[in-house]
């Protein structure tokens, strides 16, 4: 940024920012795009209308309702459950494999969850494939791993996990010596999805033996808990990520000096090292595969699924698509009249 002008090298150039309105691109017209096809952020990224402008809009009720209006071209990260209401008001539904990572934190440092008994129990209290069911629609599936099943790394071994097991976790519970002490769920209900992953997860915990509470937040509130490591439990979620490493550096780090951090783990932290310190697709994945069977065994977190990237998006738009990454492109798309 300089001053009020944004400097890239993209097809677009900042025309207007009207702080908590909207943000206005227009069309550079010195941008000369490459030939080959584009993908992701590389490639052809040539600009078919003359100006593209973001709206805020904090509600995505009123979202919606501005989509249906005609108000809107495109209404990015639309819920899974609100797919089939926006396609029978004939908008277009486009949507694919995501890799934004929903989760439930523990924090390690808890007196109960310190404990990796507690923390095992946990693991098999939790039917993640059901909470994936019900959190997109029945659209993904349990995603337990740092390494998403949109990513060119992935195979099945990284669904491998403690099984729902509700048997087994109270067993687990009655090894640790706990007394039903009781463990708090953090959540908000800004956002929908977390409220109901954490609804959820209360409830099978209660049926493993848990006494499982909903402390719920405003969204500001729980975020300042997650920066200063000030919870138990919390349903969260990280933004997508386009390299495994990423995310295992989100959730790897000292705790001492990160309380962001999920995992206090030198061992995982030498591998995470070593796998951005390599270029060779098979060695990384190697790690990738090491870093999550060391997971599997820590239980620093809970990997539940990976939000499917879905755009809604008027008839009248052409050239749009989605990729797993969830950033709308404005490029190679125009407006039939």
């Amino acid at each position: 940024w300089l001053a009020d002008s944004a400097i890239g090298s993209g097809p677009f150039t900042l025309k207007e920012w009207v702080k908590g309105q909207y943000l206005a691109l227009e069309r550079f017209a010195d941008y000369k795009p490459v030939k080959e096809a584009p993908s992701g952020f590389a490639g052809s990224r040539e600009a078919y209308v003359d100006e593209v402008r973001f709206m805020v809009i904090p509600d995505t009720a009123a979202a919606e309702t501005a989509l249906f209006a005609g108000e809107l071209d495109v209404l990015p990260d639309l819920e899974s459950s609100r797919a089939e209401e926006a396609k029978s008001r004939g908008m277009t539904v486009l949507s694919t494999q995501g890799l934004s990572w929903t989760v439930i934190l523990l924090q390690t440092k808890d007196p109960l969850l310190s404990n990796v008994k507690i923390r095992e129990a946990l693991a098999h209290a939790a039917d993640i494939n059901q909470i994936a069911a019900a959190g997109t629609s029945g659209a993904a599936t349990g995603g337990p791993s740092a390494v998403a099943q949109a990513s060119s790394f992935f195979d099945d071994d990284f669904l491998k996990w403690p099984e729902y097991d509700p048997v087994k976790a109270k067993a687990l519970l009655d090894e640790a010596g706990y007394k039903g002490e009781p463990i708090k769920i953090q959540t908000n209900t800004r956002y929908q999805g977390m409220y109901e992953n954490a609804v959820l997860l209360q409830a099978m915990l209660t049926a493993a033996g848990f006494n499982a509470q909903l402390e719920v937040l405003d969204w500001a509130a729980q975020l300042d808990n997650y920066r200063v490591g000030k919870f138990q439990i919390q349903s969260f979620g990280y933004s997508a990520r386009l390299d495994p490493s990423l995310m295992y550096g989100v959730i790897l780090g000292d705790k001492a000096t990160d309380p962001t951090a999920q995992w206090d783990s030198k061992e995982a932290l030498d591998l995470y090292t070593k796998s951005m310190a390599t270029t060779d697709a098979g060695q990384r994945k190697a790690l990738f595969k090491q870093l999550h069977a060391l997971m599997a065994k820590d239980v620093p977190i809970l990997g539940l699924y990976y939000e499917p990237s879905v755009d809604a998006v008027s008839p009248k738009v052409k050239g749009y698509s989605v990729w797993p990454a969830a950033n709308p492109h404005v490029w190679g798309v125009w407006k039939s009249e």
